[in-house]
Order: C-alpha cells, then structure tokens, then sequence
C-alpha cells in the first residue's frame, strides 16, 4: 500500500498507474512521424485496428497556423473534433490512417493520446498530521490572527469535485461559489463534418454549472478543497482551513481523470476567471515519466501561468527514488509541491513514522517517505516547496465513497493520534499524499493576494514563497526544493 493511490483502488476504474510501453508497429499499421506522436498513442496505435477509432490531443504552434485551420483540416481528414476556447490544442476522435495524416497536417507539433491519469491521495493510516496542527505547521494561523484569511480571492480545485451540500465547511452557493462537473466525455462531443456545417463544442462546454455537489464516488477533491479553505463550522474552528475566507470553485471531473477532462478544466477556469476572481488553480493529479514542455498539459499550465493565475500541482507520490516527480510539476512555470512531516518536536501525531530518512544519514524526519524525488545536480527537475501532507485530516464527502471506505477504520480508530473524535467524524476523513501538501500551498496563495491586494503575478507569487521557506538542514533542492512552506513569512514578504 506504500505507493498505491487513491484512484487505483476504485472498483469501477481502471490501473491510475498506467505506464504505457511503447510498441513496435505491427506490418499493416500506417507509417507514423514517429517524433510527432506521444508514446502512449505510438503503442495504442500497434495494436489498433485499422477502423479503430481513438481519442487524441493535437498540440501545434499558434505562430504557424491557426486553431480553426486545424480544426477544419482535420474535419477534412474525416476526423471528430473539439476545440478550446483558451488553449491552442484541438481535440478529436480519429483512425489510425487519420491520425497520421494529422500528424503531417502544416504546423501540427504532436499528438497526444487522450489517456488517464491520477490522483495523488493515499489511505490515512494510524497516525496524522491534523489540519487542525499542520496549519500551525506552515504559520498560517498567525496570519489568520492578522486578519487575513483569503478573502475575495477565488481559488479553483480541478479535481473529482467538491461535496457543498452535505459539508458546511465547503457550503454551495455561500463559499463554494461554484461547482461544475464533467458530464460528457470526448466522445460525445466532437463534430464531424458534414452537409449542413455544425457549430464546434469546446472544452468548456462539457461541464454542468451550478451544482451543490460535484463530488460522485472519490471524496478526494472535498478533501483537497477542505485543506485549502475550510471554514471549521462543523468542527467549531478546529479543522479550518489555511484561508477560510477564500471563495472556492469546484471543477469536477470525476472518478478517473483524463487529460481531455483536465483540459476542459482549464478552459473553464480561464473563461470564468474574472467572474470569480480566480488566482490559483489546485492540481493534485499528475502522471509519471519525463517533462515535455509539448505535453498538452503543460502547455494548457502555461497558457493559465501567463494569464495571471498561479499553477500549483502536486509533485508524486512515487518516492523515495529519485527522478520520480509528476512531470507536470517540474513545469518552470508551476509550483511543485513535495510532502513533509511537522517540524515541531515532541510531535503529538508522530507524523515522522513515515518521514523515516532512507539515505542511512540520520536526517531529521521530515520529508515523506513517499514524496517524489527529482534529480540531483539537475536544475529543473526538482519540488519548489515542501508543505505538510502526511494524515491530514480534512473534509469529507457524503459520496466519497471509497476515501471512506480506505479510512473507515482509522478515523474510527480512537486509540491513534490520527482519530477523529465521534462529533467530528462524519464531516471529516484522513488522507496522505503529494495531494495533500499541494491544497496547503495553494491556500498560501490566496492568503499572499490577499495582503498584496490581488496585484502578484504567478512568478511573484513562486519567489515569495521559495525565498522566505524555512531551510532544510541536510536535504537537497532535488529532494525539497528550497524548503518548508512558511506562510507568514510569504505573507510579510509581500503584504502592503
């Protein structure tokens, strides 16, 4: 169970680890610009039948061509299409014959296939870093006492959804102030071309609005969401969280994410980014292998960075090892977060029973055992920060189902330091993971715009929060980046 993830062990879903290998190509498959396509869609394709219809992302380069010039070439192929509204990718459904010719198509980069990826939560475990400490952990209760909470600041979870009807601490429509859900998968809406010229849909065009609760089956959006910006109520104050007055916005795209789905959730967030002021974007999901700056993902976080909303994704859950990290964290342009225990001593949760050190050097416990790990000596592929993500207990879900289920016997378990007491425990659950860390970061954010008035820029925001972490004493950047997350000092670093 060390390195399972939340997804994985849904019923109803398949492998959230899928490593694809890549294939040789079988003798009847069309010859491919090998170099234009992603690896997982070069081994979809050797084993896909010549009329086999598959789901793609075409990313190409805005200087060369156009999103309808592409759209329509691709219409022309016979291929399915859906565009973007904000992001200069198109999606589609096509054949092999047709994915081939896309991929020749003028100005075509690469094509992606539309495959799934993971949520990075953990079961809770016997032990825990309550929220109700690790927000005493980053400092962030001494600027709660400043009066700033995060007010009027929007902050978007993309992630399985947010419970807002049943949690008062997430309440739909008073602090969740919006809450929106996939309701179509690619599939159902792409155009093709035909007699009578039909109007594209775009990514954002696949989610239902105004929803009390996104949240289907997981519980780890509502949990996320909780870590963020809970307000406490049903816990009296005790489980608040990092900026209780920020407003929440709920993008849910379900049980099993897709990129497509991740996709049309930045979409959304930028078409509604004013409406609801949205500064950060919470992405606690990811993927494993290198970076690749054409990734559809990353290059949808820099379209998001570069309209003046801070990106924060969760670094993996897939240490000690190094050269682990999710690759969208290693994006210069996001913020990469590692998992850490608490750096107060006696530790009364005794989180440091997984921040073991591995390396034999006797480090102080503090980075999670499980917290992916970047390259040494490598500029770029390590975490920016390390914030607390070892059994922290947050909101629960009535429909989180299976984070219910994974913690039932530790949240009932009033013997352990991770217990919660029987009052409390039908609003709240315990969970771990990179997941976990990341809504501690993004809650920070809020709280910086806040002080700052709302004028910080994503790159602003990063060095803020890089320059006054607490060091690390025997840990390198590979492992923790430039330390561990201190949001008062951020705040002072910017506040007006």
């Amino acid at each position: 169970m060390r390195r399972s993830v939340l997804v994985a062990l849904l019923a109803l879903a398949a492998a959230c680890r899928e490593r694809p290998e890549v294939a040789g190509p079988r003798p009847a498959a069309p010859r491919l610009q090998a170099s234009v396509l992603d690896p997982a869609l070069s081994a979809a394709l050797a084993s896909a039948a010549p009329t086999a219809s598959l789901e793609v992302i075409a990313n190409y380069d805005e200087t060369l061509t156009t999103r309808d010039a592409v759209s329509n070439a691709m219409l022309d192929l016979g291929a399915g299409v859906v565009q973007f509204k904000h992001l200069e990718l198109v999606a589609g459904v096509a054949t092999p014959a047709q994915i081939s010719a896309i991929a020749a198509l003028p100005g075509v980069q690469s094509v992606y296939l539309n495959r799934q990826l993971q949520y990075y939560g953990r079961p809770g475990g016997l032990y825990g870093l309550l929220l109700h400490e690790s927000v005493p952990t980053i400092r962030a209760d001494a600027v709660q006492a400043m009066g700033i909470t995060g007010k009027g600041v929007g902050i978007a979870i993309l992630d399985s959804g947010i419970d807002g009807l049943y949690n008062p601490d997430l309440v739909y429509p008073t602090h969740t102030v919006q809450n929106v859900k996939v309701i179509f998968n690619l599939s159902d809406v792409v155009t093709f071309k035909g007699p009578a010229p039909k109007p594209l849909k775009q990514g954002l065009d696949i989610f239902a609005e105004n929803l009390p609760n996104s949240e289907t089956s997981v519980g780890h959006g509502t949990h996320v969401a909780g870590i963020a910006a809970a307000l406490g109520s049903a816990s009296s104050g005790y489980y608040t969280g990092v900026a209780p007055g920020a407003n929440l916005m709920g993008v849910g795209t379900g049980d099993i994410l897709f990129i497509f789905f991740a996709l049309a959730g930045f979409d959304y967030i930028l078409e509604h980014q004013k409406a609801y002021n949205i500064q950060v974007v919470n992405n606690s999901w990811g993927t494993s292998g290198a970076f690749d700056p054409k990734d559809p993902i990353n290059k949808a976080s820099k379209t998001v960075h570069d309209h003046g909303i801070t990106v924060v994704f969760a670094a993996g859950n897939e240490g000690p090892d190094q050269n682990t990290l999710n690759p969208y964290s290693v994006a210069p342009w996001v913020i990469g977060v590692a998992a850490g225990c608490k750096l107060v001593s006696p530790d009364p949760t005794n989180s440091a029973i997984h921040c073991d050190d591995p390396t034999g050097q006797n480090r102080a416990p503090i980075l999670a055992d499980f917290s992916s790990r970047g390259i040494p000596k490598n500029p770029m592929y390590h975490p920016d920060i390390t914030a607390p993500g070892v059994h922290i207990v947050s909101t629960r879900a009535s429909t989180g189902t299976v984070l219910n289920g994974l913690d039932a016997n530790h949240d009932f378990n009033l013997t352990s330091t991770c217990a919660i007491s029987l009052a409390n425990e039908p609003y709240y659950t315990c969970a771990s993971g990179t997941s976990m860390a990341t809504p501690h970061v993004v809650g920070v954010v809020a709280l910086m715009q806040e002080a700052a008035g709302g004028t910080l820029t994503p790159d602003q925001v990063l060095n803020a929060i890089t320059s006054t972490a607490r060091p690390l004493p025997g840990f390198a950047l590979w492992e923790v980046g430039a330390g561990y997350l201190d949001a008062l000092g951020a705040v002072n670093a910017v506040k007006r």
